[in-house]
């Protein structure tokens, strides 16, 4: 295949119209101010969420800490 100056002239064309994108040194992106808020909103209910769950189960924690207690006392009261 044979190619003509009409060809050739569209190649350079082409790869000079796609190449000044792909050369960009720095790219800049825009967050909206509204961002932070909606991302602060979602925080604030898990942390809180998370917080909640937390103190449900410290009871339960607290319960199973003085059985084993409890139970490691006797254990080793018997062998004294």
């Amino acid at each position: 295949m044979r190619r003509t100056r009409a060809s050739t002239l569209a190649m350079v064309v082409g790869l000079a119209s796609v190449m000044p994108p792909m050369l960009v040194g720095e790219a800049v992106a825009y967050i909206d101010p509204g961002t932070t808020g909606l991302l602060s909103q979602i925080l604030y209910v898990l942390f809180y969420g998370a917080l909640g769950v937390f103190f449900y189960f410290l009871r339960y924690i607290r319960q199973y800490m003085a059985k084993a207690k409890q139970f490691l006392l006797k254990l080793l009261s018997r062998h004294s």
